[in-house]
């Protein structure tokens, strides 16, 4: 009767592997298990032809295969390796999130870094984000992004910081140019202020030279600005003065927004 009963559980044992066997087989080799399509955002600094080219190696693979790679991504059904290939491939790409989405395949969900300003090097200019991550490489100087004078490259490796010799001086910079993209937030005014700066100077002690085109004239305006914590009122009341023209038809001078108050100083 014992042995009657052992061979009885021993044979539910081997049904219920086999079972499992073969549901994990099917589950393997059926095609509904396979990446049948990569839902993915429309993007503006990558086109959509070489992000079909980039993700092309993944249609077909299996839904579980390359799935997680740490435990956050494979409690969130995310892949590791997926984004990390991505990332590294384009430095424009700030964050990624590829995700499994049953049953079609996977979903990409991709915020690009925005260019602000670039530095000049040898071999033309390395556009920066708002972080100071070089982007990309022009081979020339574009018109419509200001371009951060007085630092050096000492060296840059796309999708990274910069390395420059005064790392005082392009984070000052950096912390203006955040103020500029703050006070353009305000939907109010028509005008931008970002895309009328042409050159951005530190001097040190949290002030800076601007070089600021006028709208109206075209003429450049020399604008001394300071760092703080007033930095994106101070660049409102620029974008302001801009788009009511009232720092037109002047003398050559310094529009100075370092003290209480803001004051032309003619040469």
């Amino acid at each position: 009767m014992k042995r009657s009963t052992r061979y009885s559980n021993a044979k539910r044992v081997l049904i219920i592997l086999i079972s499992l066997l073969s549901l994990a087989l099917a589950v393997w080799q059926l095609p509904w298990f396979r990446v049948r399509q990569i839902e993915r955002p429309q993007l503006r600094s990558i086109t959509d032809d070489e992000l079909t080219a980039a993700i092309q190696p993944y249609k077909g693979q299996h839904l579980f295969s390359g799935l997680g790679g740490s435990l956050d991504h494979l409690f969130q059904l995310r892949y590791r390796k997926m984004e990390e290939q991505l990332a590294a491939q384009y430095p424009v790409i700030e964050t990624v999130s590829a995700s499994l989405r049953f049953p079609y395949g996977i979903s990409l969900s991709i915020a690009e870094r925005v260019e602000i300003a670039y530095v000049a090097i040898p071999d033309g200019s390395v556009m920066i984000d708002k972080q100071g991550v070089a982007m990309f490489i022009w081979p020339r100087t574009p018109a419509d992004i200001p371009v951060i004078e007085g630092i050096h490259v000492m060296s840059l490796s796309l999708g990274q910081p910069l390395n420059v010799d005064v790392p005082d001086a392009l984070n000052s910079a950096l912390t203006l140019m955040g103020a500029i993209i703050d006070a353009d937030k305000d939907e109010r005014l028509d005008l931008k202020l970002l895309p009328q700066i042409r050159r951005i100077r530190p001097i040190g002690g949290r002030q800076l030279y601007l070089s600021v085109e006028l709208p109206g004239t075209g003429e450049i305006l020399t604008v001394l600005a300071k760092t703080g914590h007033e930095q994106v009122e101070d660049m409102a009341w620029l974008r302001f003065a801009l788009e009511q023209s009232v720092l037109e038809n002047r003398d050559k001078g310094v529009l100075d927004m370092t003290g209480e108050r803001i004051t032309f100083r003619p040469d």
